[in-house]
């Protein structure tokens, strides 16, 4: 045993071990920084890209709204047979769902490109079919950030109504069914869906990212064609209550 001290270190030992320390208080200044960027990222995908796309949206809708003739105030009729098309680019109309709220108007660009999707609209996907054709018409849409038009997507059933509203016409669907799908599964666009029960008919199919705030898998709604109105007789019994 022994009473001595413990040696101090050297000024030379004392002074290799000052560059070790040097490096790793810049990388922790540089760990502080990354994880600021990193949250500040997430501030702006999770609430800036709703306020720029919500003003994108509004921006669409407005022009829309403005190139088309006035919606007669009546309740027009429910046609079931030789159904028009929509076809062309652009802003292909404004998608409805009653159970979202009357409020509930989303621009139907062309194409599911990020000039569509991230300006808060729905895009058709050009390889689809046309809206209102036999076949299946796919929308796409985000579930969250850039004005997540299809937020509320998991909250529709079988017989909710969707509806599609072009420069002359009104399209009423029902949904028929849902599923959840990996992100290469696109057979979920095919001209019969690729659900139980599934026939030849005029389908629009809803897709979306899932879960809500991952990427992992996509969201399905498959929608069956019930009726369309002309606009110039009104609004569609399912707009009108």
């Amino acid at each position: 045993m022994t009473s001595t001290l413990d040696r101090p270190p050297s000024r030379r030992a004392s002074r290799r071990k000052k560059p070790r320390r040097g490096v790793l208080s810049v990388l922790g200044r540089l760990f502080i920084i990354l994880g600021i960027l990193v949250g500040l990222y997430g501030v702006y995908e999770l609430f800036i890209t709703d306020v720029i796309a919500e003003s994108d949206r509004t921006e669409v809708a407005t022009q829309w709204r403005a190139e088309q003739a006035p919606v007669d105030d009546g309740i027009g009729a429910e046609y079931r047979d030789d159904f028009p098309v929509v076809e062309g680019d652009g802003t292909l109309g404004m998608l409805h769902v009653p159970s979202w709220g009357d409020d509930f108007e989303v621009p139907i660009g062309s194409g599911d490109g990020a000039d569509v999707l991230d300006a808060g609209q729905v895009g058709h996907y050009d390889a689809t079919q046309p809206i209102g054709a036999m076949g299946n018409a796919g929308l796409a849409g985000h579930r969250t950030t850039h004005g997540k038009p299809l937020r509320e997507v998991h909250h529709l059933e079988q017989g909710h109504e969707i509806v599609v509203e072009s420069a002359d016409h009104w399209f009423v669907y029902k949904v028929v069914a849902k599923d959840i799908v990996k992100p290469h599964q696109s057979e979920v666009l095919d001209p019969i869906p690729p659900f139980e029960g599934a026939t030849q008919g005029r389908y629009l199919t809803l897709t979306t990212c899932d879960p809500i705030f991952g990427i992992t898998d996509r969201y399905i709604v498959w929608a069956e064609a019930d009726y369309w109105t002309p606009k110039s007789e009104g609004l569609p019994p399912a707009l009108a209550s």
